[in-house]
C-alpha cells in the first residue's frame, strides 16, 4: 500500500474556515445593525426593509451561534450545507433591505463573500449548488432594483447576466486555484513519505501510518522486518547500480506478496518494513517465508536472499508510535540472526 497522505483540510484549515465565517457574518451582522440606525431614505418600502435587514442580523447571528457550536462538535463540515444556506439568505436579506430602505443595493458585493466561501472551502456538489443559489439571488436582487430601486436599470435582464458573470468567473476561479493548490500540496506530501528509489513508503511514512490500517478479525497486527544478506558485497562485486536493482526487486516482491492494506516501507539502505493483519503467528511466517522464497528465484536478485524477522502485537493501540519502537525492539531481541 503507498503511504496514505493526510488531507490538506485538517486542523488549520478548520481554524481558517471557522475565522473566515466569523469575519463573514460578523460583518453582515454589523451592515444590518448600522442600517437601521441611519435614518431611512428613499426607498418604496421602508418597514419592509428594516424587517428583511433584521432578518439579515438572525441570520448572521444563528450562523454564529452555530459556529460556537460546531468549535465544540467537529466537525465542521457536518454544518457546511446550513452555513450556506444563513450565509445566502443573509445575502439576500441584506440587499433587499437595502433596496427597500434606500433604494440602492451597495451591499451587493457581499455576494462576492458567500461565492468566495463557498469556492474556498466547501465540497465541491455544494459550490456548484452555491452558484445555482447566486444565480437566482442576483436575478432576484437586479429584478427588485427595477421594481423599487431609486435608479432603477433600463434592462433588467441584461443588468443581471452582466452582474452575475464577474461573481460566477471569480467562484469559477477559486474553486479551480484552490483544486490545483490542493493538489499540489497532496503531491508535496506524497514525495515527503514516499521512498524515489522504490516507490514504497519511508521511515516518516512508517511512524506516522503505523497504527491507522484496517483491523484484521483477529485484531492482530504483525510486523515484518526486512534485511538484504550481504548486500554490501553487492554492491562491491556489481556496482550501486545492480545494488539498487537488487533493492527494487525486493519492492516489487513484496508488493505480490502484501494485501491491499498492507503498509509497506523502505526503513533505510537494505532495511524493509512490512506491516500486515494476521491471524496468527504461523500464517505470517507462511507469507514471510513465500516471500523470502520468491526473491530468491528472482533472476534479477543476483542469487541474493534476504532474513526476516517478525512480531505481532493486538489492535487498537493507545501509543502506535511507542508499539511500533516495542515491535522493533522484539524483532530485534528475537531474532539474533536479523
Amino acid at each position: 500500500m503507498a503511504p496514505r497522505s493526510p488531507s490538506p483540510s485538517g486542523m488549520d484549515r478548520h481554524l481558517v474556515k471557522v475565522r473566515v465565517l466569523v469575519m463573514f457574518f460578523g460583518a453582515g451582522l454589523g451592515l444590518a445593525v448600522l442600517a437601521l440606525l441611519l435614518p431611512g431614505g428613499p426607498g418604496a418600502a421602508p418597514a419592509l426593509g428594516k424587517a428583511l435587514m433584521v432578518g439579515n442580523g438572525l441570520c448572521s447571528l444563528s450562523a454564529l451561534a452555530l459556529l460556537i457550536r460546531a468549535r465544540r462538535q467537529k466537525p465542521l463540515n457536518r454544518f457546511d450545507l446550513p452555513l450556506l444556506l444563513l450565509a445566502q439568505t443573509a445575502t439576500l436579506g441584506g440587499v433587499l433591505g437595502e433596496t427597500f430602505l434606500f433604494g440602492t443595493q451597495y451591499s451587493f458585493m457581499t455576494q462576492l463573500w458567500v461565492t468566495v466561501f463557498a469556492a474556498g472551502f466547501l465540497p465541491r456538489r455544494l459550490v456548484w449548488a452555491q452558484q445555482g443559489l447566486g444565480l437566482i439571488s442576483i436575478t432576484l436582487m437586479v429584478w427588485m432594483r427595477a421594481q423599487y430601486g431609486a435608479t432603477p436599470p433600463r434592462l433588467w435582464v441584461v443588468d443581471a447576466l452582466v452582474t452575475a458573470l464577474p461573481v460566477v468567473l471569480t467562484g469559477v476561479a477559486v474553486a479551480y486555484f484552490r483544486g490545483e493548490a490542493e493538489r499540489e500540496a497532496l503531491a508535496l506530501e506524497a514525495a515527503v513519505r514516499t521512498d524515489p528509489l522504490t516507490g514504497l513508503g519511508n521511515r516518516r511514512a512508517l511512524f506516522e501510518s503505523f497504527g491507522t490500517s484496517p483491523f484484521s478479525p483477529s485484531g492482530r497486527t504483525g510486523l515484518v522486518m526486512l534485511d538484504i544478506d550481504h548486500f554490501k558485497g553487492v554492491n562491491d562485486r556489481y556496482g550501486h547500480a545492480e545494488g539498487d536493482r537488487v533493492i527494487r526487486v525486493l519492492a516489487d516482491v513484496m508488493r505480490e506478496h502484501a494485501a491491499p492494506q498492507d503498509l509497506l516501507t523502505r526503513h533505510g539502505g537494505e532495511e524493509f518494513v512490512w506491516v500486515t493483519a494476521v491471524s496468527d503467528e504461523e500464517a505470517l511466517l507462511a507469507r514471510v517465508d513465500a516471500l523470502r522464497v520468491s526473491f530468491a528465484q528472482r533472476a534479477e536478485a543476483l542469487d541474493v536472499t534476504v532474513s526476516a524477522g517478525i512480531a505481532v502485537t493486538y489492535q487498537p493501540m493507545d501509543d502506535p508510535a511507542s508499539s511500533l519502537l516495542a515491535l522493533q525492539k522484539r524483532v530485534w531481541a528475537e531474532s539474533p540472526g536479523f
